[in-house]
């Protein structure tokens, strides 16, 4: 079994995680509660919340509020998740080459770029890195670049050691 201790999370995990009527919820929401060292972008913020107001008007949350408290909590800094937020111009320069070679979106080729500048550093020797995502072009991509995509049909098992 590949060791993925260090998981880089993208926004569709992070908002399947709250939203229960989600296909993946469930692998989500194992994958935030794992034991993982979990990292995602700050902006990745602005997308999840977005989507959860947007799902709160189409009537599919009760209470959005509490949906985003709980994002923010687990991106504090006693949260499971931890935000990066890498140099700008290395980010939008490396999401660039990303979107010249693969056939993702701009804001998935941004996600891989904040992976590849700050959360691959972040391994130990020999350590592979997550990336989590429910997009098929984005996992597809993620592969290519050397992550080990997440989550798979099944939550993942908690790391060794």
């Amino acid at each position: 079994m590949i060791d993925t201790t260090l998981v880089y999370v993208d926004s569709s995990v992070l908002v399947r995680s709250y939203l229960a009527d989600e296909p993946g919820h469930e692998a989500a929401r194992a994958l935030i509660e794992g034991h993982r060292l979990l990292l995602t972008a700050t902006f990745t913020l602005v997308e999840v919340v977005s989507t959860l107001h947007r799902a709160g008007k189409a009537k599919r949350l009760t209470d959005v509020d509490v949906l985003i408290e709980k994002l923010y909590e687990e991106v504090s800094p006693d949260g499971p998740i931890n935000l990066t937020r890498p140099d700008p111009a290395a980010t939008e320069s490396a999401a660039l080459t990303i979107v010249r070679h693969y056939t993702v979106h701009a804001t998935e080729a941004m996600h891989l770029a904040v992976a590849d500048i700050a959360a691959r550093p972040l391994a130990e020797p020999g350590e592979q890195v997550g990336f989590a995502t429910q997009s098929e072009p984005q996992r597809k991509a993620a592969t290519a670049l050397g992550f080990v995509p997440l989550p798979s049909s099944s939550p993942p098992p908690p790391p060794t050691g």
